[in-house]
């Protein structure tokens, strides 16, 4: 028998450790590694589990999630197990409706039956058997009818992106996060967690069940959205994915953006936002550019926020992603246009007879979700033409105006003379935060398109918009004069500052629509007084709505 030196057997002993993979019986999820040999950054609890971000010892930062399950007795994970596989055998021989209620009440009936095994755990203490009777119940539900470890990752609020390469279960789940550190960072992380196909499977199952949409070899691409969690999902799966299936998922933000919560964590500058605010209110046309993750959907989310109340607005997009609900609770008139694969031809043709048909449906500001190609061409006619409605937001792929420009006009082939009918080009870009290392979402440009084919100001400074035709077409139509407009959107973006400081201090609520609904219309209501009057009447109502001191 070789005999090994004590360092070869500790070496093979740490080899052993960190290659370790557990998981309830139940499960199709495995825990990989250990959590005590990453360098911690911080650690929270989210509904389903505790998370420690750290960095392991080859350097990648590691979201280690440990589910309530993998943490339970070997005694209660057997009750588990039992408890599920009666409910698949009910529900499998008996038929009847199956929805979350009835499973978790089936569950908990199940579970009472085994409180002695409970009580032997946890002893006689009611608060927290009740909570670990909760979290069981929870647990069954997801390995019965839910999207198992899905579930968990779906319910973390910090998440934005969960990623499985394929061949799933060779490949650590990755994921980015955002809000890590109270502020807009945000960062990509591999996790410990490895999934079986079966779990893909399920998955796959689930979305395919809930949308209708077929997904196989000749269609072997799944675009639908989580309802239940928000989120949007693409899944692509053989031949165009030959080691099998790949899954990406995107949540969407739980709170509504605004300009003022881009303000408070540092995406913008208040002066900007005042700017944007103005400009929207005036009927301006925007193109929010900028990479995949740099943040567009959220500020044209944010922008949407700054039509008057009374604006009526067509959405259109293939992701329900843009804040419609929020609006019409708050008194919009929004009418939603969802293109997906249920309508026939594909994505580009969908999106530009959908904007047609919002052309026929009276006068609105029409916001795009994305622009990508055909509908770009009706809607640059339709501006030019005079018949494109109050205002035209949208986002599109592009790091400057300058190469949005080239590429709407050389790949998509709309005119040079159509594409400056766009009034305002916002860029958004992410930065690496030298001290954390994290990427910083920020915006580096703002620009307005000139009286010249393809050439564009900086108007992050509000004096050089001046000199751009929007600016012009404002100054003519509204009656205001240059000063008029200086103090305005000085009072837009000082109020908006004012309620950044007070939502980073008293509660996110403040960084909230409703507050920028009241604010627009205080300034509406104040025209004629100076920038200083409307600032300090507005703290004034502020605080007398309540009682915070300013």
């Amino acid at each position: 028998m070789p005999c090994f030196s004590r360092s070869v057997m500790e070496g093979l002993a740490r080899i052993s450790e960190n290659n370790m993979r557990i998981k309830p019986a139940y499960a199709d999820c495995w825990l990989i590694g250990k959590r005590g040999d990453l360098e911690n950054t911080f650690e929270y609890d989210s509904p389903g589990g505790n998370i420690v971000i750290g960095t392991a010892g080859d350097g990648e930062t590691e979201y280690n999630l440990s589910p309530n399950e993998y943490s339970y007795p070997d005694s209660l994970n057997a009750i588990i197990g039992k408890v599920i596989a009666d409910i698949r055998e009910k529900y499998s021989t008996k038929g009847g409706r199956v929805d979350k209620h009835g499973i978790i009440r089936h569950a908990r009936s199940m579970f009472m039956s085994y409180s002695d095994t409970i009580e032997a755990v946890y002893g006689n203490d009611s608060c927290r058997i009740e909570k670990v009777i909760e979290e069981m119940c929870e647990v069954a539900y997801r390995y019965t009818i839910g999207m198992g470890i899905f579930e968990v990752l779906l319910a973390d609020p910090k998440l934005e992106d969960i990623y499985i390469d394929a061949p799933c279960d060779r490949n650590r789940i990755h994921v980015t996060m955002n809000g890590t550190a109270g502020n807009n960072s945000h960062i990509k992380c591999r996790t410990n967690l490895v999934v079986e196909k079966k779990e893909i499977m399920n998955l796959i199952n689930i979305l395919k069940r809930e949308s209708g949409l077929q997904y196989c070899e000749s269609n072997p691409i799944l675009e639908t959205d989580i309802k239940a969690h928000d989120a949007r999902v693409t899944v692509v799966g053989y031949p165009m994915s030959p080691n099998g299936d790949a899954v990406a998922i995107r949540k969407h933000s739980v709170k509504p953006w605004t300009l003022t919560r881009l303000i408070a964590n540092g995406t913008m500058d208040p002066r900007i936002a005042g700017m944007l605010s103005f400009l929207v209110d005036n009927r301006a046309t925007f193109l929010v550019c900028g990479a995949r993750g740099a943040g567009k959907s959220s500020l044209l989310s944010a922008l949407m926020f700054e039509f008057p109340i009374s604006q009526r607005i067509l959405v259109i997009e293939d992701t329900m992603e843009l804040p419609t609900s929020s609006m019409r609770r708050m008194g919009y008139k929004v009418q939603s246009m969802l293109i997906d694969d249920r309508m026939n031809g594909d994505n580009l043709s969908r999106a530009d007879e959908a904007l047609r048909v919002s052309l026929r449906m009276g006068e609105s500001a029409i916001v795009l979700g994305e622009v990508r190609g055909e509908e770009a061409r009706t809607m640059y006619q339709s501006m030019r033409a005079g018949r494109a409605g109050s205002s035209i937001m949208g986002t599109i792929h592009g790091d400057s105006a300058k190469s949005v420009y080239e590429r709407v006009v050389h790949d998509m082939g709309i005119p040079p003379e159509a594409f400056m009918a766009t009034d305002i080009l916002v860029t958004l870009g992410t930065f690496r935060d030298r001290r954390t290392g994290n990427q910083i979402r920020k915006v580096n440009e703002v620009a307005a398109t000139t009286d010249k084919v393809g050439e564009f100001i900086d108007i992050s400074d509000s004096q050089a918009l001046f000199s751009s035709p929007v600016m012009s077409r404002v100054l003519a139509s509204s009656r205001m004069s240059r000063s008029d407009i200086s103090k305005e959107i000085r009072a837009r973006a000082v109020i908006r500052s004012f309620l950044a400081d007070v939502g980073k201090l008293h509660g996110e609520e403040y960084l909230g629509p409703e507050w920028i609904g009241l604010a627009n219309d205080h300034v509406s209501r104040s025209q004629g007084k100076t920038a200083e009057d409307v600032i300090l009447s507005f703290k004034a109502k502020f605080s007398g709505m309540t009682g915070i001191g300013v």
